[in-house]
């Protein structure tokens, strides 16, 4: 799945709920003993999210709909309409979180038909516009054209489709079948993901590096996935989260700093800790010791040295940054209960902006001075982000930094870096619009 931002209204997180997804006339449910599937729509503007079609009976014949129900929308956003107009009770400029109603169901026609055979394995990208999604006053309507299918096909590796950036706990460890099983921070278990000859292992202690000494129950990892045409789920990627046993983390994108009280507001897409799920989309207040550790996870991009030892303290937090803390205490519900943190992690941003101009073989920049979240951040706005995409995917493919023009817009995927009057994105994706 994948979306299309809203005018005038930034959204910082949307969760929903996929609860039903049938193939028509008379096909399966695509999710038939699978329970509810909790999605991130906004990170689906660089992400993807996937609809397997491995339990439809091959030779089943074609379908020409799909018919998807979602269920418990929860939207937090920032309110920047313009001119400035209080929405669904959100005062111009707040953030807030509400659970939006209207009609959560969506029928849509398949042109072409599916047709499922042996030797044409296949799956479903579900495209989420927003700005179609929600009306004026934000109310939610899968029905009203905001959901369109894109049929995928096997890729020159073998794979339907890769997933990146899939944070869990391992709950379950097969070394002889070398599969662990992943509890989601949305609470969705993936079983089975195998582990071959090709993942690779990112900061684990074991000795020699390898599934069995660096993937363990309770162990909390980010993976990246592709997923095969007959379902199976293979892990590229395995990334060691923890330092120590039992340890609590929890991401977030960053919507205010305050330096002089060393504290942090953020909107949780992350949870890894014991605080209830519920946490997902909700505003916190972080308070960051004085002795807190901060580190870059680089995820395979190679960062300028001085870039990563300017993250080194509550000074060089952006709002927009998305970053993981590791929680010593509190809830962040107020100031007075604030989540405690003794260690900082830059991870991926995700954010769409039009291009304002290219400044480089692989460097252009973007104008964010129509995003609220970058404008109306202190103490100082954040007009202009220059994105360096040397190490960048480009979607589509054909898309290079000399193909793109003043005004396009682009979804991107990367670790952003102050000071504000100079903020740079390094790019690990693009995707133009």
């Amino acid at each position: 799945m994948r979306d299309d931002p809203p005018a005038g209204v930034d959204v910082i997180s949307f969760e929903v709920n996929v609860i039903g997804a049938t193939l028509g006339p008379n096909g399966p449910d695509l999710l038939a003993g699978k329970g509810p599937i909790e999605i991130e729509v906004k990170r689906l503007e660089v992400e993807t999210a996937f609809l397997s079609t491995a339990n439809v009976p091959v030779n089943s014949g074609s379908f020409s709909s799909l018919s998807l129900i979602f269920a418990n929308p929860e939207l937090t956003f920032q309110n920047n309409t313009k001119p400035p107009v209080t929405i669904a009770g959100c005062a111009p400029g707040a953030v807030c979180q509400i659970k939006p109603t209207g009609t959560l169901t969506a029928n849509v026609t398949l042109n072409p038909a599916l047709t499922i055979s042996a030797n044409n394995p296949t799956g479903m990208q579900v495209d989420v516009n927003l700005a179609k999604l929600l009306s004026n006053s934000l109310v939610v309507d899968f029905s009203n054209g905001s959901i369109t299918i894109t049929q995928s096909q096997v890729q020159p590796g073998g794979e339907l489709e890769d997933v990146d950036d899939v944070s869990g706990t391992v709950v379950k460890v097969d070394t002889a079948a070398k599969t662990f099983d992943l509890q989601t921070s949305q609470n969705t278990t993936l079983t089975g993901i195998k582990v071959d000859d090709n993942t690779k292992f990112e900061d684990c202690t074991g000795n020699p590096v390898n599934f069995a000494n660096c993937v363990h129950v309770n162990d909390k990892v980010q993976v990246d996935l592709k997923l095969q045409p007959d379902g199976t789920k293979v892990a590229k990627k395995i990334e060691q989260q923890n330092e120590e046993a039992n340890e609590e983390d929890l991401e977030g994108i960053i919507t205010s700093v305050d330096t002089a009280a060393n504290t942090i507001q953020m909107v949780a897409v992350e949870n890894l800790s014991l605080l209830p799920g519920t946490i997902l989309g909700s505003p916190v207040t972080v308070s960051v010791a004085n002795n807190a550790k901060f580190q870059v996870k680089q995820k395979g991009l190679k960062v300028d040295p001085a870039l990563v030892s300017s993250f080194n303290s509550i000074n060089s937090l952006l709002v927009g940054q998305n970053v993981e803390v590791r929680r010593r205490g509190g809830d962040g519900s107020s100031s007075s209960s604030p989540i405690v943190t003794d260690r900082v992690r830059l991870r991926m941003s995700r954010f769409t902006a039009p291009v304002k101009s290219k400044t480089g073989t692989n460097t252009f920049t973007v104008d964010t001075s129509g995003i609220g979240l970058f404008h109306n951040a202190k103490p100082a706005a954040i007009d202009q982000i220059t994105v360096d995409a040397s190490q960048a995917e480009f979607e589509p493919k054909s898309v290079t930094v000399s193909s793109l023009q003043a005004g396009d817009s682009i979804s991107l995927r990367g670790l952003l870096f102050g000071p504000a009057a100079n903020a740079t994105l390094v790019a690990g994706k693009v995707r133009k619009r």
